[in-house]
């Protein structure tokens, strides 16, 4: 099923957009906590049997620019002069991009990749430019200007995954962080993909995960909604993998907890939520605060990390379905 329906449903009550079942119900409310209006509730809806979740009612196409403030993307220019003097690579976020790149090259060690969603390219510039022909495709022209200005080994273009600047069956990676779960029209994206990638080549997708012990214990309080409305869709494995199926790409590896450093990221900020609101302070986050690690352990064991990873492919090759049956080292 097109997950297009989920853009102009008007009813709270309606099937599930991806699998069509009626075993629907409200999850939780949420609000902006990035523009914090927590007089501007939304509803996170979810389905029973595959495990999908939407944000009700979905922004309007021509209101979704409103909901991004200019400071989103962070500060590009200071991101720049940390990574020239080699501050950001001391930084606990540039951890977080050495680890993804860990993650693919345990699959694949060079080729050609795309980035969707790249914002400053700071992954791209983790990667090594030697092994790896690196592009981004990022909606923010200025910070495609900023960034191609100063870093013209990367090829940068200002624009969506659409763009006819990308070529069908051109790229060995696509990756997605913390960035399909943004778009309208996810199934539409991922057929996309297919058509970009060579035959065995693979996609990497990173996001929450709904159907996390983190979802369930904090519900509202879950540090993955405090990008709602911006979130229009909320996946689990299943449903993550059916809509990967139903876009032609084969599942191949997943769900993986490979970052405890953007889990623990998450969890920290859904206790931090729930003592806000429930207490007006942190006091009794710092007072809870081991109880993470008690937390995280349990969530390792499960496998149902508050943010998880999948790979799929296009046309799994022998390789790829040894890694399968083996997992990454």
């Amino acid at each position: 099923m097109n997950l297009r329906s989920v853009t102009r449903n008007p009813q709270s009550s309606a099937a599930c957009p991806l699998c069509g079942s009626q075993e629907t119900g409200l999850f939780c409310h949420a609000f902006d906590h990035v523009r914090w209006t927590p007089e501007e509730r939304w509803e996170i809806l979810w389905c029973r049997d595959c495990g999908y979740g939407w944000t009700h009612p979905p922004l309007e196409p021509e209101k979704i620019g409103t909901y991004y403030p200019p400071a989103y993307l962070g500060n590009t220019s200071q991101m720049i002069d940390d990574y020239r003097q080699g501050r950001l690579q001391k930084s606990r976020s540039w951890r977080k991009e050495t680890e993804k790149v860990g993650l693919i090259e345990q699959f694949k060690t060079g080729g050609r990749i795309l980035d969707v969603g790249c914002a400053d390219a700071r992954f791209l510039l983790a990667l090594d430019g030697n092994r790896w022909d690196r592009t981004g495709v990022e909606l923010s022209e200025p910070t495609v200007a900023l960034v191609s200005e100063v870093f013209p080994k990367l090829t940068l273009i200002a624009g969506d995954i659409y763009s006819p600047r990308l070529t069908p069956s051109s790229f060995d990676v696509v990756t997605f962080w913390h960035v399909l779960e943004h778009l309208p029209e996810p199934e539409k994206v991922l057929r996309r993909v297919k058509e970009l990638l060579r035959p065995g080549g693979l996609v990497f997708i990173s996001l929450p995960n709904l159907d996390s012990l983190q979802a369930l214990w904090f519900r509202r309080f879950w540090y993955g909604f405090d990008d709602v409305p911006r979130h229009l869709h909320h996946f689990s494995p299943r449903s993550l993998q059916r809509i990967l199926s139903e876009a032609g790409l084969e599942f191949l590896h997943g769900p993986l907890f490979f970052s405890r450093i953007v889990n623990f990221h998450c969890l920290k900020w859904s206790l931090i939520n729930w003592s806000r609101e429930k207490f007006g302070t942190r006091g009794p986050y710092y007072a809870l605060k081991p109880l993470l690690f008690v937390f995280e352990l349990v969530e390792s064991l499960t496998r149902s990390a508050g943010i998880i990873t999948v790979v799929a492919a296009r046309e799994i090759g022998r390789d790829h379905r040894r890694l399968e049956a083996s997992g990454p080292s």
